[in-house]
């Protein structure tokens, strides 16, 4: 194929020309074109000089218009002139070698003669005569067989009327052709034969004289169909049926609707619209019944810690539209019809591809004729069917109610739910192309309605005939407008209000009530697993592999086929086992009914089912029970345990709600009075008098706080990494080299022809591999895994990668840094004069002040349950080092009793009683009590909170003066400073009453209080936190305190942990007199924070200044809008509420990823809202963040880091090398078709059937690094990284295998000896890989494949060294060491397996000189008979394939991981990107 080699030449330097717009490459053009016109010269031995010297030789073209013209013009010129007879296709192999010659004939052995066919068998020369054995009769066909019956004669070619008097010789002569002519073979083989035989004289076919001729029967064309067969009658019909049935519905669809869409367009309203402008809730007093509520799905939330993450959930529910459909039979048929024919697309696709391998009919192509037509009418049936799967998928949702008939709304029994839904990116950084396929994404979606989620909802009746449907949980109702909506119930807004509900329901108003809400269950449908599967393929990517698999069973690549499908099957159940599992899990949070003793009718009704609770409805609390429902304690107190919902890790003690007219707050004071659905009640302890606890259901289902929970899973907002928003761009860019893959493919396999297209599509389904998004799968799967074996459990799967990209991290102090309890370190009294400064610090409670000492014994809510102190851990704490001892109350009017240590063994000391008790909230950060000193039976009233707000509740004149600078001293040594303060109300029954005591407000009673003195407890780091903290920073992530604490001990406890540095300049912000005023922490001075700034002129990341500032300041600068200008300065934020720490978590999250870790408890919203948020929590069922682990260590966020940088990068790499693997194969594919040589089906499946899955498996398997790298992995694929990489082996790769096919046709012992596919069937594939191009090209590129997936392991920066990934070593080693044997060794039974250095037996034995092979060898489809390189150039050809290796192994560690990204990492560090977020670590 010497012109093709020549073309080849041509085309390189075309694609070369046009790559580097060379001045000079006009020239050496011209040139080329002047060889190109010299047929007889062969000028393959400049093929290695002309492409080296082209390197040296390319100049940049100048950028002038004029001279671009002439050089394009010039190109395409040429390439007219020349180019179009440069395919293969039309050139002549084998016609001259390297020197100018003549190509000598070769011999060719055991050719089979033509049948001789004679007028009598008397004419049949002497080796022909018909003769034998005596049992044997000679038939018509030439041969000698027992029985001569139903063997027809051979020689009259189907067609008596012709050569009705020819009779056939014996068969079965052989001849040796010592010239053999592929251009004359058949007169060759005939003369020959003649000669052979003894015939001096043969007739030629056709001329039928009574002289011998050769049979030689004229090509009888493939039968066809004439598409009115019963067959095609029957499809015919079909498909008019379905056609006219969709046209008649359509019509009558149209008719139907009509008068509806007249009455929409009168009344201006089609569709019932759910306006989303807030809660529109009325305060329901006993006689009022129900209020409407018209809002999103789920009411507003009750629980601070989730306040702020609700407005997601708000603007995802944004007009929400109601529309109304009838079923009709009619509509059913048609909806039928599209089923029907969806499956039988299915069921004519398998009907083709069987009978193409003769399981249809018993023998192949029995039913659809003949190779051409079935590849013809399967690929019109693929394009069809590929049309029509697209359409219904993409209809999924509304094909249903497409064949039904719009109506009104309310009276029809179906409702479509639509309600539009925007992504959320994140990493989004404003790139052009990536902001351009997003707009353009964005409007096809709203073309074809993809951005509107819809659901049908079926109508259903209550038992009062009502009408109702359930969308998301949440039921909505038709009310007297006419209109679908969700109800709520309304307790009132004051305490007293709640009270009024203590004596229940009646069974009307609660049927009433149940049929309005739905049952007290949040329903969460698990979909069985047949439904999962299809609920998991109905997506265009699994249709884009299903289409691809169909033609690689078509094609005799079944194989493959089924091992791709597995591959994709496997992917596709790993992601609905998951699915599946957490949506049971979540189902066994969810769904809990039990059965409770309910107030109705006046009367106590036990064993009452959970489910039918309403608001209003009073039951018994019990105890080790889990709460139905959200409700309000009416009597009694409980300790309820809220870890599996707030990730909370100690019981909390819950009060009944006073009976005042105060605000009922569920977010503030009511908290400590509202009980959350599905926290355990571990103890309850009834108000004396009573012998029972109870409480009113507050809300249920869907509405309650783990309802509102269990949505925000069920119904997530969509998110979508920026590596999906790159994958986007680097899909479409594939597809387009696909479709160009696929042109090229049509061109070189026959111009167009039908064989062409499957070339065309196997080339782009290998571009784009269908094993892409199962081989992310899989690497989600195992990462998650391997979290699990670190106690870290994932519910979502995705944030795994996006952990990678984390660059800020925010941590809660108390819990989470420090350890879980605070130690006491003592109390430090008022001084006497309030002018004086502070006496020491006393730790013995016997040496306390007396006063001082009572209030740090009794203000508290600490209870016992079974032994146990339960209760906030820092009252645990300071009562067990008061050595006070908590007994049960003594008296119905005491809520507990406590007796003081006694100085002396034998004296016991008189009991004091908790007459009253007002719980610790976040939003006043204080709470109180009343006892009584039996001693003196005094009353007081104790004060505790924060050192800040006891000032401003305290007396003024009770201030001491030096109070400010006494809990900053103490703060700047790490302490957990608190203030007490003290009232005396009197003598009971003589200044003041039982009742008075009873009925006072907190107001009241907290007023008036005198400062009594600072309870101070040391705060002490975990000892792993130091060390977390400093992997942190040096893993270029910058670590951020967000803590209700002091600032003050929030500085301490950061400077002792290293996230502010030593020497650094600490400077706190608080809100002062109505504006922030910023203090140095050292030196206590006022100073001007703007001015700190300026003249610090290093940049922000060398700044040795820290910030802090206060909840007071956060909020002062938020409000102003200034705080984004302090945010990344500022390193510790303290007194923070659970609404200001999600709003500080937000912030943070627009300058970069951001992760929060916190303990539960008023973390929960910052978890939620954080882009990676990872909970501390004991409870395995914690539903709080994305992350949780029961390993309360700090170093677990560090652990978390390392497995999603670890993930990210891996995911990278598969990406990679499925890109690699398309590009190569690409390459590869597109080469052979221009030689019109195919690789053996062993070489197919072993690069798709071992190399590319066992790789794609192992890349998975890279262990993270040890530690946190200074960088973190890209998350681009089409960053400079990604791209760097990818196209630098892709050029190497590429200028390889062309250079290899280039080097081929250097050598003497191929040239002469190149295969010619003229006389072979293009279709037949199989046949066309027993020669050298396919030999050399085959191994280069397996060597290509394997090495691909050895270079992307490589970096050590997030993932361990890549020979750690012993799994990938091992499988790289067997790859290299089978292609090296396979390369090197003589003919052998596994090199003959890939038909590589192997040959017919007889060939390999008689004319090369090897020992017979004693293995079977299939016959060669080659002139030669073999195709064995010499020795010698073996091993150049894996030296050659070695250096492939080692140039990709340069290019990848040493040019792109070492130099490339040392320069890119210092560059960026010294020139930061302007869009790039820079701050200190």
């Amino acid at each position: 194929m010497c012109s093709s080699s020549r073309s080849l030449i041509l085309w390189i330097y075309l694609f070369s020309f046009l790559l580097s717009q060379a001045k000079t490459a006009i020239e050496q053009f011209e040139y080329f074109i002047q060889i190109r016109a010299e047929p007889n010269i062969r000028k393959e031995t400049l093929i290695l000089e002309d492409v080296i010297s082209l390197s040296f030789t390319v100049i940049v073209l100048q950028r002038k218009p004029g001279m671009r013209v002439i050089i394009l013009g010039l190109v395409y010129t040429s390439f007219i002139v020349t180019g179009i007879g440069a395919l293969p296709l039309f050139e002549i192999a084998n016609d001259y070698d390297r020197y100018g010659n003549t190509c000598p004939l070769h011999s060719k052995s055991n050719v089979d003669c033509p049948l001789l066919c004679v007028p009598n068998h008397n004419l049949c020369p002497v080796a022909l005569a018909p003769s034998c054995p005596d049992n044997l009769l000679f038939c018509n066909d030439g041969t000698c067989k027992p029985s001569c019956d139903t063997i027809p004669n051979l020689c009259l070619c189907d067609n008596a009327s012709v050569l009705s008097n020819y009779v056939p010789c014996a068969a079965g002569q052989r001849i040796n052709i010592t010239h053999f002519d592929p251009q004359n073979q058949v007169n060759q083989t005939q003369n020959l034969c003649a000669a052979a035989s003894g015939l001096e004289n043969t007739a030629s076919w056709g001329s039928f004289d009574g002289t011998p001729v050769w049979r030689q029967c004229p090509v009888v064309p493939d039968p066809t169909f004439t598409f009115r067969e019963p067959m095609w009658i029957a499809i015919w019909s079909l498909t008019g049926f379905e056609a006219l049935l969709l046209a008649l519905w359509h019509v009558y669809k149209s008719i139907r609707e009509a008068r509806f869409y007249r009455d929409v367009k009168n009344t201006r309203s089609p569709k019932l619209i759910i306006p989303q402008d807030g809660i529109n809730e009325k305060e329901e007093t006993l006689t009022e019944n129900v209020s409407p509520l018209k809002t999103q799905i789920h009411t507003n939330t009750t629980m601070s810690i989730d306040d702020e993450s609700q407005s997601t959930s708000t603007s995802e529910s944004q007009n929400i539209v109601f529309r109304g459909f009838r079923n009709d039979y009619f509509g059913l048929l048609g909806f039928g019809s599209v089923v029907v024919t969806t499956l039988l697309f299915m069921v004519f696709l398998g009907c083709l591809v069987g009978d193409y391998y003769g399981t249809l009919g018993g023998e192949a192509l029995s039913v659809f004729l003949s190779s051409d037509s079935s590849s013809k009418i399967f690929c019109a049936v693929w394009h069809i069917s590929a049309a029509w799967f697209c359409i219904v998928m993409l209809k999924r949702r509304t094909i249903r109610n497409y064949f039904r008939i719009e109506s009104y709304v309310y009276d029809s029994p179906v409702i479509q739910v639509e309600r539009r839904q925007d992504e959320i990116v994140f990493l989004s950084n404003g790139d052009t192309w990536i902001s351009k396929i997003g707009i353009l994404e964005q409007r096809v979606s709203k073309r074809l309605g993809m951005d509107i989620l819809v659901e049908s909802c079926p109508i259903h009746l209550t038992a009062q005939k009502r009408r109702y449907f359930e969308y998301q949980c949440m039921r909505y109702v038709l009310n007297d407008k006419n209109k679908f909506e969700p109800y709520t119930f309304s307790l009132g807004k004051t305490n007293n209000n709640i009270h009024k509900w203590s004596n229940g329901l009646d069974t009307v108003e609660a049927a009433q009530r149940h049929e309005l809400l739905g049952p007290n269950i949040i329903p969460v449908n698990v979909p069985t697993i047949p439904l999962a599967i299809i609920q998991e393929f109905s997506s265009l990517l699994y249709l884009y592999q299903m289409m691809c698999m169909w033609v690689w069973y078509y094609f005799q690549y079944y194989p493959m086929g089924l091992v791709q499908t597995g591959i994709i099957l496997l992917s596709a159940i790993i992601r609905v086992i998951l699915r599946l599992r957490a949506e049971n899990r979540i189902k066994e949070m969810a769904e809990d009914v039990t059965d409770v003793s309910v107030l109705r009718d006046g009367e106590w009704k036990q064993n009452v089912s959970s489910a039918t609770l309403v608001p209003g409805d009073v039951f018994i609390v019990c105890e080790h029970t889990k709460l139905p429902c959200d409700s309000v304690l009416l009597c009694g107190s409980v300790v309820v345990n809220e870890s599996s919902l707030t990730g909370e890790a100690m019981p909390i003690r819950k009060f009944s709600v006073p009976k005042d007219d105060g605000l009922y707050l569920p977010d503030g004071p009511g908290k400590s009075s509202t009980l959350f659905a599905g926290t355990l009640v571990s103890q309850t302890m009834p108000s004396q008098g009573k012998d029972r606890v109870i409480a009113v259901v507050l809300r249920t289902g869907i509405t309650s706080e783990k309802g509102t929970l269990i949505h925000k899973i069920l119904f997530p907002a969509p998110i979508s990494f920026i590596f999906h928003e790159h994958l986007k761009l680097a899909i479409s860019i594939l597809l387009i080299w696909g479709a160009v893959a696929f042109a090229l493919a049509l061109y070189l396999m026959g111009r167009g022809n039908i064989t062409s297209w499957y070339y065309g599509v196997f080339t782009m389904s290998q571009i784009f591999s269908p094993l892409l998004p199962a081989a992310f799968t899989i690497n989600q799967s195992v990462c998650a895994a391997r979290l699990r074996t670190k106690n870290i459990l994932c519910i979502d799967l995705p944030r795994i990668n996006l952990s990678g990209k984390v660059r800020i991290f925010c941590f809660d102090k108390t819990g989470t840094l420090t350890r879980e309890g605070l130690d006491f370190y003592g109390s430090a009294r008022a001084p006497l004069d309030i002018t004086m400064p502070f006496e020491g610090r006393e730790e013995d409670p016997l040496n306390m002040q007396h006063i001082l000492a009572m209030g740090i014994a009794t203000c508290h809510a600490v209870t016992k349950v079974h032994g146990q102190y339960i209760g906030n851990p820092v009252d645990i704490e300071s009562f067990n080092a008061m050595k006070w001892e908590l007994l049960p109350p003594a008296d119905p009017d005491y809520l507990d009793t406590l007796i003081p240590p006694s100085v002396k063994p034998d004296v016991k000391r008189a009991p004091v009683h908790v007459l009253q008790r007002f719980e610790f909230i976040h939003s006043r950060a204080s709470q109180s009590v009343t006892v009584l000193d039996t001693s003196t039976y005094r009353v007081h009233v104790f004060l505790k909170g924060s050192f800040e707000r006891i000032k401003q509740l305290s007396r003024p004149q009770s201030v001491p003066a030096y109070y400010d600078r006494t809990a900053a001293h103490y703060a700047r040594e790490g302490c957990y400073v608190l203030a007490l303060a003290h009232r005396n109300l009197g003598v009971l029954g003589e200044d003041i009453t039982m009742e008075e005591i009873k009925t006072m407000s907190r107001e009241d009673m907290e007023s008036l209080c005198n400062f009594s003195g600072f309870i101070l407890f040391r705060n002490k780091l975990k000892d792993d936190t130091t060390e977390a903290i400093a992997e942190l920073k040096g893993g270029d992530v910058r670590t951020v305190m967000i803590t209700g604490d002091t600032a003050l001990t929030g500085i301490f406890i950061a400077r002792q942990c290293g996230m502010i540095s030593t020497g650094q300049r600490a400077i706190l912000g608080d809100v002062k007199n109505g504006s922030v005023v910023w203090t140095d922490i050292d030196s206590e001075k006022e100073v001007d924070i703007d001015q700190v700034l300026e003249d610090d002129f290093t940049r922000i990341e060398m700044k040795t200044v820290e910030l802090a500032m206060t909840g007071r300041a956060f909020e002062f600068l938020f409000e102003q809008g200034v705080i984004r200008k302090f945010l990344l300065h500022t390193r510790v934020f303290a007194r923070m509420t659970p609404n200001h720490k999600v709003e500080c978590v937000q912030l943070h999250m627009e300058k970069g990823v951001t992760a929060m870790c916190g303990d539960g408890g008023n973390d929960c919203g910052a978890l939620r809202a954080a882009h990676v948020g990872l909970a501390l929590s004991e409870a395995e069922a914690s539903i709080v963040s994305p992350f949780s682990t029961g390993n309360r260590s700090v170093l677990q966020c560090v652990e978390l880091l390392r497995q999603g940088r670890s993930a990210l990068a891996t995911s990278f790499a598969n990406y990679k090398f499925l890109i690699l693997y398309g590009e190569s194969m690409a390459f590869w594919e597109l080469i052979m078709f221009y030689f019109t040589v195919i690789a053996p089906q062993s070489i197919w499946i072993t690069i798709d059937g071992f190399i590319t899955t066992s790789m794609t498996f192992a890349i998975t398997q890279a262990k993270p690094a040890h530690k946190l790298g200074p960088s973190r992995p890209t998350a681009k694929p089409l960053g400079p990284y990604t791209l760097a990489s990818c196209l630098g082996v892709i050029f190497i790769n590429f200028w390889f295998i062309v250079s290899s096919v280039a080097w081929l046709f250097q050598q003497d012992w191929f040239i002469c000896n190149e295969f010619d596919s003229s006389s072979i069937d293009s279709a037949k594939w199989w046949l066309l890989g027993d020669n050298y191009e396919s030999e050399v090209i085959s191994l280069v590129i397996i060597f290509q494949f394997f090495n691909n997936g050895a270079i992307v392991n490589f970096g050590s920066a997030f993932r361990q060294s890549w020979w750690r990934n012993y799994i990938l070593v091992f499988v790289w080693s067997c790859f290299f060491i089978s292609t090296s044997f396979i390369t090197l060794a003589d003919p052998n039974p596994y090199s003959c397996i890939f038909r590589i250095n192997c040959g017919d037996p007889d060939v390999l034995h008689n004319t090369l000189g090897y020992p017979m092979p004693w293995w079977k060898i299939e016959s060669y489809n080659s002139a030669f008979g073999h195709n064995v390189l010499p020795k010698w150039f073996r091993w150049q050809l894996w030296g050659f394939m070695l250096a492939n290796c080692l140039a990709n192994i340069i290019w990848e560690r040493v040019i792109v991981l070492w130099i490339v990204r040392d320069w890119a990492i210092k560059r960026s560090k010294n020139d930061p990107k302007s869009k790039r977020v820079t701050f200190k670590l």
